[in-house]
């Protein structure tokens, strides 16, 4: 192979690995649920996680009440984290049929 071949090669390589290693995050349902709920915003977060300490997780549904624009994502779905805080994650959906969907996930749900 001439020299250039070889570099173009290798630069095509090492920006395909970037590419892959940039959508590596995945959303990770809860034990025993199949989905996690993205949030439009970070007080609405926050909100619902406190009400899940407090009244567990059907209290904290209930709370919300029917306004909210709260999307259960399939578990496994590829996320982006643009942010991040100590109760809840900025993401925006990189894959899937809500690809580009923007919002908040609890903490302990991007992988």
């Amino acid at each position: 192979m001439k020299p250039v071949r070889k570099q173009f090669v290798a630069m095509f390589a090492g920006l395909a690995i970037l590419a892959v290693a940039g959508c590596g995050h995945r959303l990770v349902a809860p034990q025993g649920q199949t989905a996690v709920l993205i949030f439009p915003d970070r007080a609405t977060a926050t909100k619902f996680q406190d009400k899940v300490k407090q009244d567990g997780i059907m209290g904290a549904v209930g709370a919300l009440g029917p306004t909210a624009n709260v999307k259960p994502l399939v578990n496994g779905t590829h996320v982006k984290v643009l942010s991040e805080a100590d109760d809840a994650d900025e993401v925006i959906v990189t894959r899937g049929p809500y690809k580009g969907l923007h919002g908040y996930v609890l903490k302990d749900a991007v992988k």
